[in-house]
């Protein structure tokens, strides 16, 4: 994680195209800015294909400025869908906030 205190934003429902509005600038801003980011995902029971998209740019976003950003308790619905994409293995995922913001984020590279 980089030397600034990560954003944790906590998701308030699913991840869907109304979310993924509203997200978008706060993501992309944090991760341009070099600024670690921990998604808790807890309340967020599926994603759909504009918050998908969303994570996946905010991550490509957050690597090109030497920032991680990482995902806290997915559901099964979301870990099957980052699996379908072969995302599974990009994302650092934490069981809750504290090993998210204490353990050492996994190098995840995206093609």
């Amino acid at each position: 994680m980089s030397g600034l205190p990560a954003l944790v934003v906590v998701l308030p429902s699913d991840l869907d195209q109304r979310l993924a509005d509203r997200l978008r600038p706060v993501l992309i801003d944090t991760a341009e800015a070099g600024r670690d980011l921990v998604i808790d995902m807890r309340d967020a029971g599926t994603i759909d294909p504009a918050g998908l998209g969303l994570l996946v740019r905010a991550h490509r976003s957050a690597r090109q400025h030497g920032a991680t950003l990482c995902l806290v308790a997915p559901s099964r619905f979301v870990l099957t869908v980052l699996h379908t994409m072969r995302l599974d293995g990009v994302f650092p995922i934490f069981p809750d906030q504290r090993a998210a913001l204490s353990g050492p984020a996994r190098p995840a590279a995206m093609a």
